[in-house]
């Protein structure tokens, strides 16, 4: 006789958000462009008159606070609708979308190419701690990206079990009370001595770990879900539902842009949890296209936002290839042209890569990964 699957069986939630798609491929496409300017002078090619090194960091930002809106929007779905979260399923799922593509990289940079990288860095990496490989500058750079995968992991570790909470003004309080905590210890550790290794490395880590990145999200994405279906009391939901007028769309799409201006140009001071708040912000408005007056939801962004995972992991690849090749046949060329070999020829090669990766290899795991759904994304 069958088993019975109550995921199979139960009818399954849909949640669709048609934007959604283009916000990864634009956070994919900014850190791409960051890698191009910032690795030519590994090549002894010319940099472009402006510095776009932040533009990655501003994409990776992007990435956490849409990975933790979308995971708690989806978690409430569940909850809502089937009483629970369950956290079997929920660990299954992200090991089908996380671990098939992230350890090949690993076994590939590992093992093949480059074949570099110390055993600490090996170790650190198997177990999930890329980030702090990453910190100790032990990954080699064609494939340190997957430092960020690290981060996530160790995010969704203990975060589905804040879910046991029954009632969601209790979530949305816990969530505010890490974050503050967060921001706090964050904000302590970098004011220590400079001097005190211990502490420059501590700081350094928690930038990496970018968890207050995915809080805010997460609190962002638990009022939207409180506007949508009305589960409780929240003394400033009616502020949070102002977010979604014109006038504030227009002041966070020019927030945006200022502050991508001025981020290029200096650090700023927790910069990265100012632009995770814009982001979230802006990414709950794409969420409602009845109320946004953009967006990103052409064929071609949402494409790319498919295959964005293997944009984000792979693109180093294909671009130290086309450096290689444009060092060695078009140095001293003209910088035009030589950039938009560079540029075109990069972009090509790493959508290219991530659609073999994809339609391939991930989409088999993708596939298992549905049976462990009861709130699918469309």
């Amino acid at each position: 006789m069958q088993k019975h699957n109550p995921i199979t069986t139960a009818k399954k939630s849909l949640v669709y958000f048609s934007n959604l798609d283009g916000v990864r491929a634009i956070a994919a496409l900014m850190v791409v462009l960051s890698h191009i300017e910032y690795h030519k002078t590994n090549f002894g090619l010319q940099q472009l008159p402006f510095n776009l090194q932040n533009f990655g960091k501003i994409g990776v930002t992007i990435f956490f606070s849409l990975s933790g809106f979308l995971i708690t929007y989806l978690l409430f779905v569940e909850k809502d609708k089937f009483k629970k979260v369950k956290l079997k399923d929920f660990y299954i799922r992200r090991i089908l979308r996380i671990w098939p593509l992230y350890f090949l990289v690993v076994i590939v940079g590992f093992f093949i190419y480059p074949a570099k990288g110390s055993s600490n860095a090996l170790w650190l990496s198997v177990f999930f701690l890329p980030n702090l490989a990453f910190c100790l500058k032990m990954l080699p750079a064609i494939f340190d990206p997957i430092w960020s995968i690290g981060t996530e992991e160790q995010f969704y570790i203990f975060y589905p079990h804040i879910f046991k909470i029954k009632k969601p003004e209790n979530i949305l309080n816990a969530l505010i009370i890490i974050t503050g905590c967060l921001i706090v210890l964050n904000i302590v550790v970098r004011n220590l001595p400079e001097s005190n290794t211990f502490a420059a490395n501590l700081s350094l880590f928690l930038y990496y770990a970018r968890f207050d990145n995915m809080m805010v999200g997460a609190i962002v994405a638990t009022l939207y879900y409180n506007t949508k279906h009305p589960a409780f009391i929240f003394r400033f939901q009616h502020v949070f539902n102002r977010v979604f007028t014109r006038r504030a769309q227009w002041t966070l799409t020019s927030a945006f842009f200022i502050f991508i201006y001025f981020y290029l140009k200096h650090e700023i001071p927790q910069g990265d949890m100012i632009m995770a708040v814009i982001a979230a912000l802006l990414i709950v408005n794409l969420c409602e296209p009845t109320t946004s007056f953009y967006t990103i939801g052409n064929k071609p962004l949402q494409y790319m936002g498919k295959i964005s995972y293997g944009i984000y992991l792979l693109h180093k690849y294909p671009l130290f290839l086309v450096f290689y090749l444009v060092e060695k046949y078009m140095h001293g060329s003209n910088l035009i042209i030589q950039n938009l070999v560079i540029y075109v020829a990069t972009a090509g090669a790493t959508i290219a890569l991530a659609s073999i990766s994809y339609f391939g290899y991930e989409r088999y795991f993708l596939r298992i990964k549905r049976r462990f759904q009861k709130v699918s994304q469309n």
